[in-house]
């Protein structure tokens, strides 16, 4: 009993000291001006919470110190005192005099602007993963009436919960058509807020906690707003983005809602970093860009509706981040003559060019490969060339490769076959093939026995037959007259031992 004691003493006492031997995610040590300049020189995304003393701002202290923990390796958190007598001369340096406190963000090794959003651990995160962003929309006078859904997790409980009649509006920050719709959205809510019983409400499903609801929802452009009722999906709203439509809509959701204008052309968003080419500008555009990128697209297809947002995004990372090169795009319905030059059958297609010069197609469709792509803009290497087919394989001769009409006459003159049906795709199946065929060549001299295949993909009506419902599936027949299904080991060895020494054929079933 004293042992143990004296274990959970020793236990305490290891815990206390790893507390306070924890490196601290906010940088205190700073006192001298050398040394503040060398961090900015250093660090990149610095945020300072100059006070008048710890007590003083104890409680913008907390949350900068669990912001802190949150944005580590994202960015800098650095607290001056400036009521310490180490600390005055830095303060008076640099011309701060908090009044409690003051934040200030430094970026790139200068002064940026002063932090002037909400004192609260999301809040100063959100700021510090984007510190040239927009202000966050829950934070904005104009959507103080709209519902801000911070995460699924929170949407799902409100579902529960709140039956009232409520429109979503799903978004992402960048996009040049929600900030447009943004302050009708917000006036609507409010007068909506006045009369009782109705919801507007928004979520940012950019953030990657909410890709489950994007997900489900299926939503693939913005901004998408979805009605629900009683907390289930009732349908997508398809009316107008105006204040005065969504008021009526909320107030007499089964009426047909006045029909949107046709959807603006992608050209049409002024907001958009992307540019956007045509026949007589497509040549001068690109002549004297060193680096561009081209998507040819169609306004109707789904996949491009899907790339868009993507195309988009990473035009504006680009830009932040000082990445250079040119992202473009081109109705290819509208300007036909230069898709038909480029080769472009379908959509999306994507080229780079350099100097007006095509070099090379590229695969990319996410934001982040797209930034990476022109930060390096290498070509691609070759797609690998097309397997063989299995019966083309050199080594694969000894194998009965069977069909409909060939299936029954081999197999009735067999004493033991064992049949692997299988398709090309199968990773499984790959695996296999080499140690089935080891297996066909170690017993090619004995006439009684065969290792044959039957590709499903071909021959499915055969497959169907046998009941194959995976693959690979692998098949004893003796004479064609008993069938055992084959559940032994995968390897030569195993399919040689089954075929000289199979089960007795009271386990078969007879056919």
């Amino acid at each position: 009993m004293w042992i143990s004691g004296r274990i959970v003493l020793l236990l305490l006492l290891v815990a206390l000291v790893a507390a306070k031997t924890k490196t601290s995610a906010v940088q205190e040590d700073v006192s001298e001006y050398k040394d503040f300049k060398k961090l900015l020189r250093t660090k990149n995304n610095v945020l300072a919470l100059y006070v008048t003393s710890a007590k003083a701002a104890a409680g913008e202290l907390k949350v900068f110190r669990e912001a802190a923990e949150a944005i580590r390796g994202t960015g800098t958190m650095l607290l001056v005192d400036c009521g310490q007598q180490d600390r005055k001369k830095l303060c008076k340096k640099l011309k701060v005099t908090p009044d409690r406190y003051t934040l200030k963000h430094y970026k790139d090794g200068d002064y940026h602007k002063d932090y002037d959003r909400q004192v609260s651990v999301g809040s100063i995160v959100t700021f510090m993963r984007d510190p040239s962003g927009d202000l966050p929309w829950e934070e904005d006078a104009e959507g103080v009436d709209v519902l801000h859904f911070s995460d699924a997790a929170t949407f799902t409980k409100h579902l529960r919960k709140d039956i009232r009649p409520m429109l979503v509006m799903f978004y992402v920050p960048w996009c040049g058509f929600c900030k447009k719709m943004k302050p009708d959205y917000g006036k609507a809510a409010t007068e909506l807020k006045s009369q009782g019983g109705y919801l507007l409400a928004a979520m940012n499903v950019e953030r990657q906690e909410n890709a489950p609801v994007r997900r489900l929802f299926n939503i693939t452009g913005f901004p998408t707003l979805i009605y629900f009722e009683n907390g289930k999906l009732r349908f997508t709203y398809e009316g107008e983005n105006t204040k005065d439509a969504l008021v009526a809509f909320m107030l007499n959701p089964n009426t047909k809602p006045t029909p949107k204008p046709k959807e603006p052309e992608w050209s049409a968003d002024t907001n958009s970093e992307i540019v956007h080419l045509t026949s007589q500008g497509f040549e001068p555009a690109l002549k004297d860009e060193k680096s561009a990128l081209v998507m040819f697209y169609a306004p109707w297809c789904g996949h491009c509706k899907r790339m868009k947002p993507e195309y988009e995004k990473a035009a504006l990372e680009m830009k932040q981040q000082k990445v250079p090169g040119l992202l473009a795009a081109l109705d290819a319905t509208k300007e036909q003559p230069i898709a038909e030059k480029h080769k472009v059958k379908g959509y999306p297609t994507v080229k780079y060019f350099a100097n007006g010069v095509y070099k090379f197609d590229v695969n990319v469709r996410e934001a982040s490969k797209i930034v990476d792509f022109m930060r390096d803009p290498r070509e691609p290497p070759p797609p690998p060339p097309p397997e063989k087919a299995w019966e083309e394989e050199e080594d694969s001769k000894e194998v009965l490769f069977l069909n409909d009409e060939t299936f029954s006459s081999t197999l009735k003159r067999k004493k033991h076959a064992l049949v692997m049906f299988y398709a090309p795709w199968c990773g499984h199946c790959k695996h296999t093939k080499p140690e089935f065929t080891a297996a066909a060549i170690a017993l090619q001299d004995d006439p009684r026995v065969a290792f044959a295949a039957i590709d499903c993909t071909k021959h499915s009506a055969l497959c169907a037959k046998y009941n194959v419902r995976g693959y690979p599936t692998i098949l004893y027949f003796s004479y064609l007259k008993i069938k055992l299904d084959y559940n032994g080991g995968r390897t030569s060895k195993d399919f040689i031992a089954y075929v000289n020494n199979p089960p007795s054929t009271t386990e078969h079933t007879e056919l």
